[in-house]
Order: C-alpha cells, then sequence, then structure tokens
C-alpha cells in the first residue's frame, strides 16, 4: 500500500513538472513579434513590441483596428494570431497574417496579401 502511494506522489509530481513547464514556455507577443520580423524580413517601427507598425520596402503600414485577434488554446498552452495591416498612403494596398504559436514556436496559418510584395 505503502509503494502505490508513494509511485502515486512521483506520477502527479512529474505531471506538475511537465505542466509547469509547458506553462512557462507558452507563446506571447514578443516571441510573434520577432517570428514575423524574421519571417518576413519586416521592420517593426514601435518601441512596444505589439508591432502596430511596420516598414516594407520604404512603405509604413499601419495595423488596423477592429481586425486583431489573439486568442489561447486548451490551459492557455497555445496562441493563436490574427492581424490585418494597410499601407498608410493606399489603403487598398493591404495584408493579413494568421499564425499559430505553441511552446514558444509559431507556424504561418494564413497569409493574404493585396498589391504588397513582402516574399
Amino acid at each position: 500500500m505503502k509503494k502505490k502511494r508513494y509511485m502515486l506522489f512521483v506520477m502527479a509530481g512529474l505531471l506538475l513538472v511537465v505542466v509547469t513547464g509547458i506553462f512557462m514556455s507558452k507563446p506571447n507577443e514578443n516571441e510573434f513579434v520577432q517570428w514575423f520580423e524574421k519571417e518576413f524580413d519586416v521592420n517593426c517601427l514601435d518601441t512596444d513590441f505589439d508591432c502596430s507598425s511596420l516598414e516594407i520596402g520604404g512603405k509604413t503600414y499601419n495595423h488596423t483596428d477592429g481586425y486583431y485577434d489573439s486568442s489561447t488554446g486548451f490551459l492557455a498552452m497555445a496562441m493563436q494570431i490574427k492581424r490585418l495591416y494597410r499601407n498608410a498612403n493606399d489603403p487598398n494596398e493591404f495584408f493579413s497574417i494568421e499564425a499559430k504559436g505553441f511552446l514558444g514556436d509559431f507556424k504561418e496559418i494564413e497569409f493574404i496579401q493585396n498589391k504588397v510584395d513582402i516574399r
């Protein structure tokens, strides 16, 4: 009986360590911005690390209000981000990005562009 109880405590401890590790490595906004700058070779202009303004090929694009989503998955271990950026001078020139992050890594889900050459 004592051996079963000991094994139960050991298993509970291991589970706690695994869950804590996952929570400590869940993605955040800063990791998304770093991934976005590296993956698409864009330059975020703002200093608060939310990338609301960015520059591509000498043109400035602003994050469009009302089209932003940042949701988390089961037990807040994953993050899904949707953003729409429009050219500051020509609103018909835009692109949108949707990405999903898990354990600190992001991957592109959908990328739509209109009159913008990012890739």
